[in-house]
């Protein structure tokens, strides 16, 4: 009776030491929470089912935080991009306060007489993903991608690394990249020109409006700044570049700089172009 214990309980031991055995070399344990930081990139083929990728990132249980890249063709003609636009903006997903649709974005495209659009979405969740592809259908939009297209996700925390080789097993995944960090940054941007009246009024709000360009498809417009020696002002717009992958072409912005003055004078307003140079205006105040 004694042996046939000893045999049971060695038995025992060697099949519990075999499964924990077995299940340390396959389990791969990380934080079940996502990162709210950028740090998987996958690049995503040009004719990849955009249905059949949502799907299998929603299966992974991983946050869509950006796509860039995903562009579209549509029928709609130059005289309907406003209103395109507009619609279009009241998405939660293309409207962020910082990104919005622009005439920049959606624009017609008279060499193949369509209608581009070009906007980078953010916090892509199941609802905004369905809006999003009932939106493709409904409009009937064409897939207008010329190369690949990214995806950035959130991640479980310590998972990245595993997850940067393990996606590149599904067929619609052409790259991963890792990032430890979101890929965020501030940079003074470069006027092209302001509508600066010749003349105005002691105390009077004079709005101008500026145009200026940024360095890429992560662009966008974050704040104004301006210094004051004697009657001239010098005004610096920075620009805010947020992901990682961004498209190469180089956009102008639109931003409007309220300029009053207390006293007459002329008033000398310096706009900078980011490389130590100036676009100079004069204004006569009375």
């Amino acid at each position: 009776m004694s042996k046939i214990l000893t045999l049971s309980i060695i038995t025992f031991l060697f099949f519990a030491c075999s499964s924990e055995n077995a299940e340390t070399e396959t389990q791969v344990i990380f934080s079940t929470e996502n990162s709210t930081k950028v740090n998987l990139a996958i690049g995503i083929k040009k004719d990849a089912d955009l249905r059949e990728v949502f799907n299998t990132l929603n299966e992974l249980k991983f946050d869509i935080l950006q796509m860039n890249g995903f562009f579209f063709h549509s029928n709609t003609p130059k005289s309907g991009i406003e209103n395109l636009i507009n619609t279009l903006n009241e998405k939660p997903y293309i409207k962020t306060g910082a990104w919005a649709a622009t005439p920049h974005s959606v624009f017609y495209m008279e060499s193949i007489n369509k209608t581009h659009i070009g906007n980078v979405l953010f916090n892509m969740d199941v609802n905004n993903q369905n809006d999003f592809l009932e939106l493709i259908s409904s409009l009937k939009w064409e897939d207008g991608s010329i190369g690949t297209k990214n995806i950035y996700l959130g991640v479980p925390i310590g998972s990245h690394t595993y997850w940067k080789t393990e996606m590149k097993k599904y067929s619609f995944v052409t790259f991963t990249e890792t990032f430890d960090q979101v890929c965020l940054s501030y940079r003074n941007a470069s006027v092209i020109s302001a509508e600066v009246p010749a003349r105005g009024q002691v105390n009077q709000t004079i709005p101008i409006k500026i145009k200026f360009n940024v360095d890429n498809g992560c662009g966008s417009f974050s704040s104004i700044s301006e210094t004051n020696l004697g009657n001239t002002k010098t005004i610096t717009i920075k620009a805010k570049y947020e992901g990682c992958f961004c498209t190469m072409n180089i956009p102008t912005i639109e931003t409007t700089y309220n300029f009053t003055a207390r006293t007459a004078g002329n008033y000398t307003l310096k706009f900078s172009k980011g490389d130590g140079s100036y676009v100079i205006y004069v204004i006569n105040i009375n």
